[in-house]
């Protein structure tokens, strides 16, 4: 692992994460797995599909969302073609 990718701790709750841009999109980027692939991250604007790096199950939370308004997504394309769909309560 980079130390680049080395997120540190704010708190003994919280990460900072990283601020990255990918395929145009920023995204604050908090936990990767061992290929280096996202696995949750944040931001105002979901990943737009087929974008490659983001892991099959990836969490993007949307932090630009009316109150009452869902702002999860999950990854469920590949981690070479992301298809981003909203996750909704049963």
């Amino acid at each position: 692992m980079l130390q680049d990718d080395i997120t540190r701790c704010v708190s003994k709750y919280g990460m900072d994460g990283r601020a990255e841009t990918i395929n145009s999109i920023p995204v604050r980027v908090y936990i990767r797995d061992s290929v280096g692939d996202i696995l949750l991250c944040t931001g105002t604007t979901k990943p737009t599909d087929a974008s490659d790096g983001y892991a099959k199950g990836c969490l993007f939370i949307d932090t630009d969302v009316a109150t009452g308004t869902s702002g999860l997504y999950c990854n469920k394309g590949t981690k070479d073609s992301c298809v981003f769909g909203l996750v909704t309560q049963a």
